[in-house]
């Protein structure tokens, strides 16, 4: 029988690692492989995604339990938060269909302890599994930061590669509604792809328009009924502080942007989840990407440290 979660030799930001999300509020998983398209190439890696997020943000904390000024506390607010790490679960280059179920099911298995699950990818295909996970939330609204719309039905017969996301989070009968913000340059996605996204009624913010509008107006576009689901891929953010992406383009949004819409997005709505993706460990420069990654997480890790214990457990 297949484990689950492999565990992994250094946890995030320390906290501890675990078989399963019991008694937690919060539960961090890494995947490193998703669905690849046919004849893409792997090299083995020296660190995968996860584990290069580990490693960078623990290393830049230097104590889970030190004063963190973002949150005028320490982070997880003297343990009014419980997070574990539960590792990665077993995936492999190509092996779409077991890399696609193992995430599915870890997912659920998350929810089903009544924790909320965090993905660190691995490509954002990763996250179309991750999302089909929460199938049990009646009401989803999907946050996607990101540079690219990725509404493409398919690439070469591929239908759950990494350029189609949104696509099939759009066919999944639970989610409401879709905001992307981010948006910039040129992609994958052609006029048929953002008529179609627009059709189905998704909220397109470029970065220019998010930023005359300000980050607090962009949150207030995403309706306060249901869950938020947040989805972060990492080439939203700008190349100087984000290198270690798959698809470079200049322009992007600033670190405090993105904690700032974070932030005014959490306010007063219940997070079903958290999937942060797309970083390459072989493209970084001195840990940066991961690093910032790794903040991503702990912003959204303190909100919830600092919301009354009724919003930080997500029971079905």
């Amino acid at each position: 029988m297949t484990e689950k979660f492999q565990k992994v030799s250094g946890t995030f930001l320390g906290v501890p690692s675990a078989a399963d999300a019991a008694h937690a509020d919060v539960a961090i998983f890494g995947a490193v492989h998703g669905t690849a398209y046919a004849g893409a190439q792997f090299a083995p890696p020296s660190e995968t995604g996860p584990d290069a997020v580990r490693r960078a943000i623990t290393t830049a904390s230097v104590h889970i339990d030190h004063w963190d000024f973002d949150f005028d506390g320490p982070l997880l607010n003297d343990g009014a938060l419980k997070v574990v790490d539960l590792g990665n679960v077993p995936t492999t280059p190509h092996a779409n269909d077991k890399n696609r179920d193992a995430i599915e099911s870890a997912t659920r298995d998350i929810r089903a302890h009544g924790a909320m699950p965090i993905l660190i990818g691995g490509d954002d295909s990763t996250a179309i599994p991750f999302m089909k996970g929460l199938s049990d939330v009646p009401a989803l609204h999907i946050l996607q930061i990101d540079g690219h719309i990725d509404w493409r039905d398919h690439i070469a017969g591929e239908r759950f590669g990494y350029s189609s996301t949104m696509r099939r989070a759009s066919e999944l009968s639970n989610v409401r509604s879709i905001t992307q913000v981010g948006i910039r340059a040129v992609g994958s996605a052609r006029r048929e792809e953002v008529e179609t996204a627009t059709s189905w009624g998704a909220r397109i913010f470029t970065v220019r328009k998010s930023r005359a509008l300000g980050m607090t107006t962009v949150a207030d576009a995403l309706p306060r009924d249901g869950h938020l689901l947040i989805h972060i891929d990492l080439d939203a953010l700008d190349p100087s502080i984000c290198p270690g992406v798959n698809a470079l383009s200049p322009g992007g949004l600033r670190l405090d942007e993105v904690t700032d819409l974070i932030a005014a997005t959490m306010q007063d709505r219940t997070l079903a989840g958290l999937s942060v993706v797309e970083l390459d460990p072989a493209a970084d420069i001195n840990a940066m990407t991961a690093t910032v990654a790794g903040r991503l997480v702990c912003h959204v890790l303190g909100h919830l440290a600092r919301s009354v214990p009724s919003e930080t457990r997500h029971r079905k």
